[in-house]
């Protein structure tokens, strides 16, 4: 995400601050957090147009189109103004940013942070499920309707930096994922998939 913001605005000629109208794509509040963070929008600065997805009368996956077409009305009151819509896809893996101003560009320009991506670290591909020990490198923990906590997800390192995903149901390891953070916690996965904290 911040590589493709980098690549828009060198595309651009232009700088985060000179955007007047963001809008982020907002199917949690977390990826309108990670959005501002890794685009580089300073505090203050307004984050939707729209007002939000779930405030949009929920358009899926046309909620991009309701956000550019909203920047577009924004610029047609502020001539000369510019507006930036940020799409995701997937887990915040898929991104597509569009910069929008009612001044033309010199011809239609475009950029692909792909190389730069494909060039950064990767980590060690596992052949088979993994099990052992290892750390939570990230999880959570989902709700029954009644809103009780009742499994836990984990994607944890093995000691070569390798991904084991494990699963529990045991309400000890939930109370723990619930009740403090459970990032760099010491766990152990079974053949099973079986996540037991240390």
């Amino acid at each position: 995400m911040r590589f493709g913001a980098e690549a828009l605005f060198a595309v651009a000629g232009i700088g985060r601050d000179d955007v007047e109208f963001y809008d982020l794509y907002s199917c949690f509040p977390s990826a309108v957090q990670v959005g501002a963070t890794e685009i580089g929008i300073a505090d203050g600065r307004g984050l939707t147009r729209t007002g939000g997805l779930s405030f949009a009368g929920g358009p899926w996956n046309n909620y991009s189109m309701h956000a550019v077409a909203t920047v577009v009305d924004d610029l047609r009151r502020s001539p000369g103004s510019f507006g930036l819509v940020w799409a995701n896809g997937e887990y915040l893996t898929k991104h597509a940013f569009g910069l929008y101003s009612t001044s033309p560009p010199c011809g239609y320009r475009s950029a692909s942070a792909q190389e730069r991506i494909d060039a950064g670290p990767t980590r060690p591909a596992a052949t088979e499920p993994l099990s052992g020990s290892g750390t939570i490198d990230s999880y959570t923990v989902m709700h029954d309707r009644a809103g009780a906590p009742d499994e836990a997800f984990a994607s944890c390192l093995d000691r070569d930096g390798r991904r084991m995903f494990a699963r529990s149901t045991s309400g000890d390891v939930i109370a723990a994922l619930t009740e403090r953070e459970g990032v760099g916690t010491k766990v152990t996965v079974d053949a099973e998939g079986c996540l037991r904290t240390v």
